[in-house]
Order: C-alpha cells, then sequence, then structure tokens
C-alpha cells in the first residue's frame, strides 16, 4: 500500500508554546516538504506562522461536545484527508465519527490513561499499574494534588483517552516509556515515531569561561524546578530559567528564600531563535525531572547545539541521553546528586565539548526529520491498511448476517 498523500492533523492550539506545540508545526512543515498535504484543524489559532504546503482551519467550536460533528469538522473534512491524526483530543464519539470517513491515528505525547496524567509516586518510580479499579487506592501517591475534588473527572477522562487509544486505526507515541504504558494499558495497535528538534541549532563560544545552567520547559512542580534551585545553592554558576507555568510565583519566591536569586534568570517562554541561543550558549542544559519524562524534547536541542544534558535517569530520557557520552543521568528529584554533577561537567569545558560532540552524532543518526517523516508515513500507511481491512470486515458480516427474502 502507498503512503497516503494527505494527513489531516488535529490539535487544540496552532502555537508553539512548549513541546507539543512546538512538534506539531514542526512535523506538520516536515510533511509538507515531503509533498504530503498537509491540513491542520485548530480551535485557537494563536500564531500568523503558516509553513509552505500547509493549511491551518479554525474551528472554534471543535472541542464543544454539544456541537453538531459537523460544526467541530465540517470545514477541515472537505479537503477528504487520507489519514486523520489527532493530537491531544481524547474522545471517543470523535473517534468513531471520523472513522467513517478516513483512518484515525492518535498522539499520545504522555500518559493518557492515568488519571493524574503524571504517572510516578515517588520520584524515578514509575507507575506499571494499568488503568482500572486498581487505581483509585493508589490516587493519594500518584495524584500529586492538593484538590482530590478533581480526581473523579480525571479518572473518567482517563477512561475515555483509554478507550481512544484503543478503537483509534492506531496509537503513536515517541518514546519506550509511553509505548510502554500503551502496552500496559493493552494498546495493541500502536508505533514509536522519533521527535526531531524543533529549533535550528546555532553555535555557541566562550564556554571555557562561562558556567551557565539552562532549563527550558513548562514551569510546574514535575518538571523539578524546585530540585533544580536546591542544586543551584551548591553549585558556583548562572542559571537561566525559560518558560512559564502555574508555579512560577513559587520558584521565584523559593530562590529567594533559598538565597540564589541573584545567580537565577527567569526568561519567560522565547521564541525560537532566542531559545536556539540559550541553548547555543549554555555550558549545561538540565532536564531535572520528578515524573517519568515522556521524552524530554529539549533534550535533544541541546544535543543538536553540541551541548551536553544532565538529565534525571526516569522515563524516556534514557531514550537519547547516553549516561557518560553525551551528558549524565542523576537520580530524580536528589538535588544533591544533581549539583554534583552540574560542578562535574562546569569544572571541565573539555568534557562539555565532548559530550556535546557526542550528542550532535546522536540527533544526526536518530532524530531527524527525514527520520521523522519516514516513520510517520509508514505508521499512517499501517493506520489506512487497519481501517480498510476492518471495513471491509464489516460489510462482510453485513452481508452474512442480511434477512434472506
Amino acid at each position: 500500500m502507498t503512503v497516503p498523500s494527505s494527513v489531516l492533523l488535529v490539535t487544540p492550539r496552532w502555537v508553539r508554546d512548549g513541546g507539543v506545540g512546538a512538534h506539531i508545526e514542526a512535523s506538520a512543515a516536515a510533511l509538507a516538504r515531503s509533498g504530503m498535504r498537509v491540513i491542520v484543524l485548530a480551535a485557537r489559532i494563536e500564531s500568523d506562522e503558516v509553513p509552505s504546503g500547509v493549511t491551518v482551519c479554525h474551528s472554534p467550536q471543535l472541542f464543544n461536545v454539544h456541537a453538531s460533528m459537523e460544526a467541530r469538522f465540517g470545514e477541515a473534512l472537505s479537503y477528504q484527508p487520507e489519514v486523520i491524526h489527532l493530537n491531544q483530543l481524547d474522545d471517543p464519539d470523535v473517534v468513531e465519527f471520523l472513522q467513517l470517513r478516513a483512518p484515525v491515528v492518535i498522539s499520545a505525547h504522555g500518559y493518557l490513561a492515568c488519571t493524574s496524567g503524571v504517572h510516578y509516586f515517588r520520584p524515578g518510580q514509575e507507575c506499571r499499574r494499568a488503568h482500572g479499579l486498581g487505581c483509585v487506592p493508589n490516587l493519594v501517591r500518584c495524584a500529586h494534588t492538593r484538590d482530590p475534588r478533581t480526581l473523579p473527572a480525571s479518572y473518567a477522562q482517563a477512561g475515555r483517552a483509554l478507550a481512544v487509544l484503543k478503537n483509534a486505526d492506531l496509537a503513536v507515541s515517541y518514546s519506550s516509556s509511553v509505548d510502554r504504558h500503551l502496552a500496559i494499558n493493552g494498546v495493541d495497535r500502536r508505533r514509536i515515531v522519533p521527535y526531531f528538534p524543533t529549533v535550528a541549532p546555532r553555535t555557541g563560544s566562550g564556554h571555557e569561561a562561562r558556567r551557565r545552567v539552562l532549563f527550558a520547559g513548562r514551569i510546574v512542580a514535575p518538571k523539578g524546578v524546585g530540585v533544580l534551585l536546591r542544586a543551584a545553592q551548591q553549585v558556583d554558576a548562572e542559571f537561566v530559567v525559560c518558560g512559564d507555568g502555574w508555579q512560577l510565583p513559587a520558584m521565584r519566591r523559593l530562590a529567594r528564600r533559598l538565597g540564589v536569586e541573584q545567580r537565577v534568570c527567569f526568561r519567560g517562554w522565547l521564541d525560537p531563535d532566542g531559545l536556539a541561543q540559550e541553548l547555543a550558549d549554555a555550558s549545561v542544559v538540565v532536564v531535572p525531572s520528578l515524573w517519568p519524562e515522556p521524552f524530554g524534547l529539549v533534550g535533544i536541542e541541546a544535543f543538536a547545539a553540541g551541548r551536553p544534558v544532565i538529565a534525571s535517569a526516569t522515563g524516556g530520557i534514557g531514550d537519547w541521553l547516553d549516561d557518560g557520552v553525551s551528558g549524565l543521568l542523576v537520580q530524580a528529584g536528589d538535588s544533591h546528586a544533581l549539583a554534583r554533577a552540574l560542578s562535574e561537567l562546569l569544572d571541565d569545558p573539555q568534557r562539555q565539548r565532548e559530550m556535546g560532540a557526542a550528542g550532535r552524532v546522536s540527533v544526526a543518526e536518530r532524530f531527524t526529520s527525514e527520520r521523522h517523516v519516514a516513520t510517520i508515513s509508514d505508521a499512517y500507511r499501517a493506520a489506512r491498511s487497519t481501517w480498510e481491512s476492518e471495513a471491509r470486515e464489516d460489510s462482510t458480516v453485513r452481508l452474512t448476517t442480511a434477512p434472506v427474502h
């Protein structure tokens, strides 16, 4: 079967505001460059940048469950896509409606079939339980929330997400960690597709005289910014925190309380050029996650810029970081271990260069837009094959069960 020639990418927002948003924009552009017709349907359009060969449609009703399916999807479906690829839209009724028209692929950028969404008990202790009633007594340990009133709705949503993953023609994940989560939950039709850097790498200089540590990502508890700030107490360096999130005010207060506020710069969200420059100028990029990081896109973006990474030994990080070669792995949540690793690399610019070079080679070999396009195209082909096969089976069932007159 040939690769489908057109795809509809469905996403809540068309904007670059973190890993998923940045990836969807980059993936759409890469697919269009390969010759595929790409249509994007978004509930909110917050970026004027549209890559060549990509058509962006706007549907404010996309997530309105009370609106008709035609009102939610009509304009985009008029392009008659050969595959529909859902991102962050976990609704079984939507899948059923769309599968009447084309095969449906769903991306699991995170742990969709998990009530808490963060999929861990203690830092570095990944949950290995399938979604179900057994989760309920364990939510005290894994919910990581002070407001348990949200948990019943979250539990129900995890169940709907699992139904979507099982009913879709294919589920796509981006790391062995999320693929393991899907397997545990009985999702059989699945593929792993590699991410690739979403910013054009730049080359920095002057690292021998610089001691700069960079964090880039959402500032929320599972990302471990608090651990990084506690490590900063023990490390003679400048710390740059790029990103935003609900925990930002608390992290500013923590920096003041720890006495490191003069050495910590909170930069907020940066555009691609700004982030690329920060990556290039960093001595070390750090990913101090507490949760099993689904992948850690900033890690391979640091590698593309030739910079080493220190990261928590959890989740999908081991898919791209070779401990002792392209960076260092530390125990999640251990600020002392993180401080020791930071000091080790900051004191050794030569090792920084060697690790950064190894990371650059790894990205060039394993995490390229070409490899992403080839793998996702093959996934689309597999999804279409499944869809057509099941359509034939349904037709046969209808014929064999039809009443005889």
